[in-house]
């Protein structure tokens, strides 16, 4: 079950609940960014965890780009994905290049601190949404739950669960997605965040459920119905043609005074 997304329709279609094993994803994302540390490794880890879970709720040519600025707004986290699962996420340069002294010491509370925010841009590219909300609760899946909540005033309930081993990659992670259908009664947003807390070692370890999860669920929940599976995948759109675009599309002028100075002119991918 490893990089899937179950999706489901519980209490009688009134919540949907997605869930997912990402820990494959984040090990591959991460990878490419060695040379980060265990704050770097962990931001990202969180917020890309979300996102993978989130392309469950997408449809057709949707897609969601989220920005996170942290209280000292030189430390940017970003990530988009879209309705085929196609996940990516990067830190800023300012943030990778923080003091040691700094970065090694500070928690991921203190780093989002009480002016950090979250930007979402939403929909696909004839109708899309953008959103601005604050994080009050300084971790990530929680505030990204209290976007859904203000911004677009659905009831949501998020949780990323990351652990990490002795070589600081994920040992295991897993995401999960509830949120309220219209009609819906609000406290059942509540009785399923006590059902997940109460049933945790289910949600963290689905590999060994794979072959039994319709059949856990509905243990758990009323009303089970598993409406699919949908997989997620570490995508990036860069490619050699789109740089030399971005080569051609300097001026003459721009050219000119870079070869007159022997200067190096440098297109990297973020990822």
């Amino acid at each position: 079950m490893e990089n899937t997304i179950v999706k489901t329709l519980i209490y009688d279609n009134q919540v949907r609940l997605f869930f997912v094993d990402n820990t494959k994803l984040l090990n591959e994302i991460l990878s490419l960014n060695k040379e980060t540390n265990k704050i770097h490794k962990l931001t990202l880890a969180k917020t890309i965890s979300v996102m993978s879970v989130i392309t469950g709720s997408l449809k057709g040519d949707q897609r969601i780009s989220l920005q996170m600025t942290m209280s000292d707004p030189k430390f940017k986290v970003f990530a988009d994905a879209d309705a085929k699962g196609n996940v990516r996420g990067y830190l800023n340069g300012e943030f990778l290049k923080a003091p040691a002294d700094y970065i090694n010491q500070i928690s991921l509370d203190r780093l989002i601190g009480h002016k950090g925010t979250i930007r979402v841009i939403k929909g696909s590219a004839m109708n899309q949404f953008t959103g601005i909300t604050d994080m009050p609760y300084r971790n990530i899946a929680d505030d990204i739950s209290h976007y859904f909540n203000q911004s677009e005033q659905i009831q949501t309930y998020i949780e990323a669960n990351v652990i990490f081993g002795n070589d600081n990659f994920p040992q295991c992670s897993s995401a999960i997605f509830a949120q309220l259908l219209p009609g819906a009664t609000p406290d059942l947003i509540d009785e399923v965040e006590h059902t997940i807390n109460a049933n945790r070692e289910f949600f963290t370890s689905l590999n060994k459920y794979s072959k039994k999860i319709e059949e856990k669920l509905s243990e758990l929940f009323k009303d089970v119905n598993v409406i699919g599976y949908s997989p997620i995948q570490f995508f990036c759109g860069c490619s050699k043609e789109m740089f030399h675009g971005m080569l051609y599309s300097l001026n003459e002028s721009e050219l000119k005074q870079a070869i007159h100075n022997q200067e190096t002119i440098d297109t990297v991918c973020k990822i």
